[in-house]
């Protein structure tokens, strides 16, 4: 585990230079959340609206159509939707350069899903959106170390990542986040003064992380209607 997460730390700070001039720096009012059943297409595109997001990193258990019509609705271009398990991810957005879902194996004969899209920033920037479904606690260790072995030998080195992870309760979430630390920071830490974390709803489970903090820095974060799902100002340095 140490190998890998040193990996990955390797290749994301490459490139970490701060240079004087350069392109302006890019913010991202970065949304990501787990959708309940039930739950509409206008009612979804309702809330991207109101947090006013140009990123958003989405998973529910709906078809291609429903997130297509989200999509719409946003005002935003769709990738995906990937299947990773009992749901499917996608992200809303600009136009990707290229988008895959894969499955990651683990130790265990299982895996997990990954969606994966790179975005062009302008152009000496990019951006990689990564969305992992994390079915068990018991499978969090593994889970982590097959996706930071992916950050390090799938992700370009010059690349900005913000990664969802959905996970099936916040236990599960906190041990993600720790075995993450070295390599994404974790968003709910730039909560906002007084604002409280999103509750512990299954609607809500997505955690969101970015990085390296040499090219993405977090303004704040905050609980999208003071509940959740998480809405952070994500901050694309111009390095």
């Amino acid at each position: 585990m140490k190998k890998v997460v040193a990996c990955a730390l390797a290749i994301l700070v490459v490139g970490c230079a701060v240079r004087l001039g350069g392109p302006k720096p890019v913010e991202y009012r970065t949304l990501a959340f787990s959708v309940g059943e039930g739950a509409g297409p206008a009612e979804v595109a309702q809330w991207i609206r109101s947090a006013d997001a140009n990123l958003v990193l989405l998973a529910a258990a709906a078809d291609s159509a429903w997130f297509s019509e989200v999509a719409k609705q946003a005002n935003l271009k769709l990738s995906g939707p990937g299947s990773a398990g009992s749901v499917s991810f996608a992200f809303l957005a600009g136009e990707p350069v290229g988008d895959t879902t894969i499955a990651l194996p683990l130790p265990d004969g299982g895996s997990i899903g990954v969606h994966d899209a790179l975005y062009r920033v302008d152009k000496e920037r990019l951006l990689d959106l990564l969305a992992v479904q994390i079915p068990s606690a018991a499978q969090s260790r593994e889970a982590v170390k097959a996706l930071l072995n992916y950050v390090a030998t799938d992700v370009m080195p010059e690349a900005g990542v913000v990664l969802a992870i959905d996970v099936p309760d916040p236990a599960t979430g906190d041990s993600v986040s720790a075995l993450l630390s070295p390599v994404f920071r974790d968003a709910r830490t730039c909560l906002r003064p007084g604002a409280r974390e999103p509750e512990d709803d299954a609607s809500w489970r997505m955690r969101l992380f970015f990085g390296p903090e040499t090219k993405l820095t977090c303004e704040e974060a905050r609980p999208l209607g003071g509940r959740g799902p998480l809405i952070a100002r994500l901050i694309f340095s111009h390095y």
